[in-house]
């Protein structure tokens, strides 16, 4: 598991630009990047790079392991928020 974390974490570290733009291209109109909580933002980079990087995991179990760590830190309203996000950051890449 570990190894897995290192692979996420150098992942998003080599694609951070490509992995940025790309999730600027899905937030609303007016959203930044740069107006995003910190960790909302590393959880939507490190989703961001699975859906990007490993076409050997299926969308939804993508999606679904950030929506259980957005859980985690924020309310249920920021969850969704990561599940609409990564869910169209999915449609443009898969």
């Amino acid at each position: 598991e570990v190894a897995f974390f290192d692979d996420v974490v150098q992942g998003v570290v080599a694609r951070r630009d490509e992995i940025d733009e790309l999730l600027s291209s899905k937030l609303a109109e007016g959203w930044r990047i740069e107006r995003l909580d910190k960790t909302m933002l590393q959880i939507l980079r490190a989703g961001a790079w699975e859906l990007l990087a490993r076409a050997d995991v299926p969308v939804a179990s993508a999606i679904s392991e950030y929506v259980d760590v957005a859980h985690a830190f924020f309310e249920s309203r920021e969850a969704k928020f990561v599940n609409g996000v990564l869910d169209a950051v999915a449609k443009a890449v898969r």
